[in-house]
């Protein structure tokens, strides 16, 4: 081998290291925003830590959760999502005259009013799901024996009520929703229209100020309020959004004519959804995931290679990370929980969460809190989004696409090894909010977390401890002492 060979040879060598060394240092520096030092295997290291994931389902008790009159009500029928199942959600409401006593333009004669139709209008916000599926949505009034009050804690994992008579049937696609629809005196998109049967038209008019109209709790007797359903046994493969309060696209319209002073005049009336007098309940059954990988995976006691989280009423992973324990004490440059979609054409439909939600488990407090030192909030109170709870979109090795989640983890690590913080096991989970204990100064104060802006929707499979080839894992950049 001649001299220049040799050098040649030996500059290749050299260059293909120095290759090599940045591309580990530009992965390092992928791991968050933060600047970090270069890993260099003399002062600065680059590890990985394993993971254990157990899927769970949420207990209902832990899982008890109401949804406010401010919130989106969820509407809908999801018949197969390969891995979480069947979800039907249904809504109870009440529409309402405004005012009381109350009567159709000033007429009180019950003989001068013609009904032309009833229709209930409901507002809606969005949709999850197959919108090419078509739906069928049924209007029943509530059973008139069972009470229905404002001031109740209705939870969204329970029915409670019962129904009577059937009001009204639509089918529709939920795509169509976002169209305009042109009504009289009412011509604007984001609207549900149900028609209901005019026979229920002729009743409203039928009433007056000595009965219904009388007042609040007067109407209450004569009409308890409406149960809003998917049908099941129609199809369906999407849960909707509607918006009830202050919301000017929900209402019962009443088209009628009338005859007042020797005129006749054809017009429409609202009833609406009142914030201080109308109750409401959102109720959205999982018929307990039977059947599906989820259940499967959070009914045997090992370790899950896949994590199957969707959003309330859902479910949530344990998450251990053992080597955690063995750590020496350094300085933790950056730290972060790694947690990767796994594709399936599935997911194009039923898409991920807005963002996935990483707390710990307190033993000594016996409760769940956020993640001490790194979940934080903004001036505004949000949560910094520098904690990873929203993710990134990205491709998988196989071009697909997906959402990585990089929960950063640094200062909690840092205070576990300076012994200011003991040795968590970790929750992941979705949902529409959480409230719990937030480590602020040392102390604790109660916060209320938002994470995803509707409940039900968003469901995501993830890579476990023990996946194959997208494994969750935690890993550290750190300097010795």
């Amino acid at each position: 081998m001649t001299i220049r060979l040799f050098r040649f040879l030996l500059f290749s060598l050299s260059l293909l290291l120095l290759i090599s060394s940045c591309k580990k240092i530009n992965e390092a520096t992928d791991l968050g925003d933060d600047i970090i030092p270069g890993v260099d295997g003399v002062n600065t290291f680059d590890t990985s830590l394993l993971v254990e994931t157990y899927d769970t389902i949420f207990d209902p008790l832990k899982d008890s959760i109401r949804v406010g009159r401010g919130n989106d009500h969820i509407l809908g029928h999801i018949s197969n999502d390969p891995f979480f199942g069947k979800t039907n959600a249904k809504i109870f409401l009440e529409l309402k005259p405004e005012t009381y006593p109350w009567n159709f333009s000033g007429v009180h004669n019950k003989d001068s009013l013609y009904i032309d139709s009833v229709v209930m209008v409901l507002g809606w916000n969005g949709t999850y799901g197959d919108t090419m599926a078509q739906q069928r949505v049924r209007v029943w009034e509530m059973d008139p024996n069972v009470e229905f009050r404002i001031d109740s804690f209705y939870s969204l994992r329970n029915e409670y009520f019962t129904h009577t008579t059937l009001l009204g049937t639509t089918d529709f696609f939920p795509y169509q929703l976002k169209d305009s629809i042109k009504a009289f005196q009412d011509t604007t998109a984001g609207q549900l229209r149900i028609k209901l049967d005019n026979s229920f038209g002729r009743r409203l008019l039928d009433y007056d100020t000595t009965n219904a109209y009388k007042s609040d709790s007067a109407f209450k007797t004569y009409f308890r309020g409406f149960e809003v359903e998917a049908d099941e046994s129609f199809g369906g493969n999407a849960l909707m959004a509607f918006g009830l309060l202050n919301n000017p696209k929900t209402k019962l319209a009443i088209y009628y004519r009338y005859t007042k002073g020797g005129q006749d005049d054809t017009t429409v009336n609202y009833f609406r959804f009142n914030p201080e007098a109308s109750a409401q309940h959102n109720y959205i059954e999982r018929f307990n995931f039977t059947g599906t990988p989820l259940a499967a995976a959070s009914s045997t006691p090992g370790q899950d290679d896949i994590v199957y989280l969707i959003n309330t009423p859902g479910s949530y992973t344990t998450v251990k990370v053992p080597g955690l324990r063995n750590l020496s004490n350094n300085v933790i440059n950056r730290a972060e929980l790694i947690v990767e979609q796994l594709f399936d054409p599935s997911d194009l439909k039923f898409t991920p969460p807005e963002a996935l939600m990483l707390d710990v488990y307190d033993s000594t407090l016996e409760a769940y809190k956020f993640t001490p030192y790194d979940f934080t909030v903004d001036r505004s109170g949000a949560p910094d989004p520098s904690y990873g709870m929203y993710g990134k979109n990205t491709a998988d090795g196989f071009g697909n696409p997906i959402r990585v989640w990089k929960f950063n983890l640094t200062r909690y690590i840092q205070n576990m090894l300076t012994k200011r913080e003991p040795v968590h096991d970790f929750r992941l989970f979705t949902a529409k909010g959480v409230f719990q204990r937030l480590t602020v100064a040392g102390g604790y104060t109660f916060y209320g977390a938002p994470i995803n802006s509707q409940f039900a929707f968003g469901r995501v499979r993830v890579g476990g401890g023990n996946h194959a080839t997208q494994r969750m894992r935690l890993r550290i950049i750190y300097t010795k002492i």
